[in-house]
């Protein structure tokens, strides 16, 4: 008893120094497991397991998984067809065959055949860098043996335990099974594993199965003496792919109820499935066959942000640069978006698109499509390929409320065509001919959805575009998008973000008003002086080069000496606006050179290099004060800098801001108008500026001069119905030369300072947006575990989901609601998050909101404490304070009647205690 005892614990130890965790929540106390026997790169989701055991290569090295412990398969008592390591097993060594999986049964009971499994298999696996094993078909000699045979067997099979140990003596071994021999190697073991405990796989019949009670019970006796050994057990069930893994999460939370480890998967176990974590996957493929480049097709221009909203990643493919395979679990649905432009291999297509639907993936047809896709796919969805016929008229006879979501919906017999949706559907929008034809234009199928053309999106006369259908809705349903908290990149703590960036365009430009400095100067001293805020400002080096190397000889030292002094005022961040503002990026890039493609700097050519980071270097040196740098390049003219340059400014450790325009108003009331967080450009993002500046509102700077005031409303209508954007008062330095656009510019920061805000810089910006596609969220316990939130600290979550168990939670700091009906949830930063989620309000204190990051945030029944980091004097409004008291920086700080705490600190340390 002592001795099972000390195993225990003993082994809980070690499973907590392995993970590297700090496991104070229930949900917590066992590592969560995952398997991934697919041969290429294990999909990103798999990062969110604890431990993996993979099918070794060379795309799946232990590296590739760091703060993860990787168990590498290892098939000990038979071989692996068509693994290079069995091949020369030789033949006194072989027992029989396995009649399901075809491998060769290995005599274990012979020390040459011991041998041969250690030098030739395992060895050359630990030479990889993997440290943990997982030892599979160790009971395959039971089909072949019996008596004194299978006892030698049995013995057999614990040498060879036991001698991997001695000859490597830090290896975590997990066992499948092996339930015989496990009171001899449990104490060589991290963890046993049986597969099948309420759904299985018949290899030999190709089906799924539901294991007999009588099975079960017989399994469990075996299970629970493992777990009286102290190892903790793995249980892999087998499920049918279905629509969004339909299942597998409700199976998982059964085996775990148990208390069992849990994994759910498909037979072949090259899915991402459901465990402790279920990982949710934020990915949706967007394959398009447009020539154009990607910022210009309608996927990327009107579908991507939408998708971000929801808190989905679009990964957009092309059709020629081919696809991906769809593997479960690892995408929340794809979207063949045809343009018109036809597919140049219509089987490879459909083959895909039946694939992805049998592997469970919501599917997503837009446009065009009734040409891209075969006949044997149609059927396979349930439809008939629509087909064009003549109509005389057509009459709209049903649209659904997501449908006419900006405009209405006028039929044209032009662009009619026959087509019937699967049965189960829901029809959005249902046409029909006058000679009775019907035309189910827009539905919801059991395999997803589909719009056609042209009740997608329709452009107006003046090229503006509309949505006709509700894009959030449609995303919503056709995938079936599961509620779950999603990260925000508009918000923090609660409170909007706030920022402001100025291009280098016109710093030194004389103001046509007396005492005519030039605008640099009256910038600063009207409004960087006046209103003390966060802000980004950056030169272009070439209008401030001194004497003949500058454009502006006379003027460079004025404006050498204004940028010195702005750029020490301790609120401005220093930007760059590159050395010669190329207008045209991609012509420039592309080698070519006429007037107007960039600044003509005297005796400048353009350098990839000295636009992206010499031009930085060049500020850092010559007018940047001690301590204080460039961090963040600006770009210039249109926007569209290539993979190298971008990837330039991130390897000299630069952020990057500027593209994408965000310009919708009353003029222009379409979310056609709110861009995308950014662009992929390789695999480096560019950033785009959250809002349009000032060029937008006056006629690319021709007048009126005032208009910059109208970015109110794209303020406004990005904060409702939905929160799409943050606030970004952006401009370049010639706003400050006319008197009309700086009185603008002040009832726009006017405005500003009456909303609930937290300021930050454009660079912090940067960083969270970047962080919005690396964060991964996974289901677990009562709640979601949230990684790799470092940056991006706001979640939005439906309020249906409940309310922040804030004593069961990790990482959470508290909770608002959005103007929009969900909650804004707060994170503290930390590297691994849990939100535990509860039906009833919570009890203890918390931050409702504040305008500064929360960081170290420490929860308890009484109380907490939390730092917080601002760029403006911290506030913020405390939640369920009423018999509190707080302390700010160790000094007592009054709570006002709404909880609301005002400090002179921009950092703080707060300290709350209940009664």
């Amino acid at each position: 008893m002592q001795r099972t005892r000390w195993l225990r614990f003993l082994t809980f130890m070690v499973l907590a120094v392995w993970a590297g965790l700090s496991w104070a929540a229930p949900e917590d106390s066992l590592p969560s497991v995952g398997l991934y026997y697919g041969s290429g790169p294990a999909p990103a989701a798999f990062r969110d397991f604890h431990w993996l055991v993979v099918n070794p290569g060379a795309e799946r090295l232990p590296s590739a998984f760091p703060g993860q412990q990787v168990f590498a398969y290892v098939s000990v008592g038979e071989t692996v067809p068509g693994d290079a390591r069995y091949a020369q097993l030789p033949q006194d060594c072989v027992l029989g065959t396995n009649r399901s999986w075809g491998g060769k049964i290995i005599d274990l009971a012979k020390s040459s055949c011991r041998g041969y499994v250690l030098h030739q298999v395992v060895d050359p696996i630990w030479a990889q860098g993997y440290r943990g094993f997982f030892l599979d078909t160790l009971d395959s000699y039971e089909s072949v043996t019996k008596g004194a045979a299978r006892h030698a067997q049995e013995e057999g099979l614990v040498d060879l335990i036991k001698a991997l140990k001695t000859a490597h003596p830090e290896a975590k071994l997990i066992a499948n099974r092996g339930f015989s021999v496990l009171p001899e190697i449990h104490g060589d073991l991290v963890a046993v594993l049986a597969e099948s405990l309420y759904r299985g796989w018949d290899q030999a019949e190709h089906r799924y199965t539901e294991v007999p009670e009588s099975e079960r019970r017989a399994l469990l006796r075996e299970l629970h003496k493992a777990q009286g050994f102290g190892l903790p057990v793995v249980i892999v069930d087998y499920m049918p792919p279905a629509m969004n893994r339909s299942g597998w999460w409700e199976d998982a939370q059964r085996i775990r109820a148990d208390g069992f480890i849990p994994y759910v998967s498909n037979p072949e176990l090259t899915a991402v499935g459901a465990g402790l974590r279920e990982p949710m996957p934020r990915k949706v493929l967007v394959l398009y066959n447009s020539t154009q480049p990607e910022e210009y097709s309608t996927p990327f221009a009107n579908g991507a942000m939408p998708l971000e909203y929801l808190g989905y990643i679009p990964e957009f493919r092309r059709l020629s640069q081919g696809v991906p395979p769809p593997v479960p679990g690892e995408y929340a649905g794809v979207i063949f978006w045809s343009d018109g432009d036809p597919v140049d291999d219509v089987p490879a297509l459909s083959h895909w698109i039946r694939e992805a639907r049998a592997q469970g993936i919501p599917i997503l047809l837009l446009g065009d499509f009734q040409n891209d896709l075969d006949a044997k796919t149609f059927a396979a969805l349930g439809m008939i390929a629509p087909r064009s016929v003549d109509a005389t008229s057509v009459e709209l006879i049903h649209a659904a409320a997501e449908m006419q979501y900006e405009m209405s919906i006028t039929p044209d017999a032009r662009d009619f065509l026959a087509a019937q949706a699967p049965s189960e559907s829901r029809v959005w929008l249902q046409l029909q001919a006058a000679h009775g034809d019907r035309e189910d234009a827009a539905a919801i199928t059991p395999w997803g959805g589909y719009v056609l053309s042209p009740y997608l999106l329709t452009t107006l006369p003046n090229k503006d575009t509309r949505w006709l259908v509700d894009p959030f809705a449609l995303y919503r349903q056709a995938f079936r998008l599961p509620k779950m908290p999603v990260p925000d990149t508009t918000t923090e703590s609660g409170r909007r973000l706030f920022m402001a960036h100025t291009d280098g365009d016109g710093f030194v430009s004389r103001a046509d008003f007396p005492p005519y400095h030039i605008a640099g100067q009256v910038y600063m001293d009207r409004i960087l002086k006046k209103y003390r805020l966060p802000f980004t400002g950056s030169v272009i080096v070439g209008d401030l080069l001194p004497g003949d190397r500058g454009l502006y000889p006379a003027l460079a030292p004025l404006g050498t000496q204004v940028a010195r002094e702005l750029f020490r005022l301790p609120y401005v961040e220093i930007g760059s606006h590159m050395w010669s503002h190329p207008f045209n990026w991609p012509a420039i890039e592309a080698g070519k050179d006429y007037p107007g493609i960039n600044l003509p700097v005297p005796g400048y050519t353009f350098s990839p290099y000295m636009e992206a980071v010499g031009a930085a270097k060049w500020i850092d040196k010559h007018l940047a004060p001690p301590g204080k740098q460039v961090v963040i390049d600006q770009w210039s003219g249109d926007c569209e800098p290539d993979a190298q340059v971008v990837g330039l400014a991130y390897g000299a450790g630069l952020e990057n801001i500027n593209g994408g325009t965000s310009y919708i108003s009353k003029k222009n009331p379409s979310i056609t108008a709110v861009p995308p967080i950014g662009i992929f450009r390789g695999k480096w993002l560019q950033v785009f500026a959250p809002d349009a500046n000032e060029d937008y509102f006056t006629n690319q700077w021709h007048g009126p001069y005032w208009g910059y005031i109208d970015v109110i409303q794209t303020f406004e209508m990005t904060d409702k119905p939905h929160r799409l954007k943050p606030i970004d008062i952006y401009t370049h330095w010639y706003t400050a030369t006319k008197l009309a656009s700086l009185s603008a510019l002040e009832r726009v920061y006017d405005w500003v300072l009456k909303q609930s805000i937290t300021p930050v810089y454009v660079a912090d910006y940067a960083k969270i947006a970047n962080n919005f596609f690396t964060i991964h969220i996974a289901r677990q316990g009562d709640g979601f575990w949230i990684g790799g939130a470092k940056v991006l600290q706001e979640l939005r979550m439906p309020k249906d989901l409940g309310y922040p168990n804030l004593l069961q939670s990790r990482g959470i700091a508290g909770y608002h609601a959005t103007p929009n009906g969900r909650w804004y949830v707060h994170m503290d930063g930390r590297d691994s998050t849990y939100l535990a989620l509860q039906s009833t309000p919570p009890q203890p204190p918390y931050i409702a909101s504040a305008n500064a990051a929360i960081a170290d945030y420490r929860q308890d029944a009484r109380g907490f404490s939390a730092e917080l980091d601002g760029t403006v004097p911290v506030t913020l409004r405390l939640g369920n304070a009423q018999a509190c008291r707080a302390r700010i920086n160790g000094k007592p700080a009054a709570i006002g009647d709404s909880g609301e705490i005002r400090s002179d600190a921009e950092h703080v340390r707060i300290d709350v205690h209940c009664s």
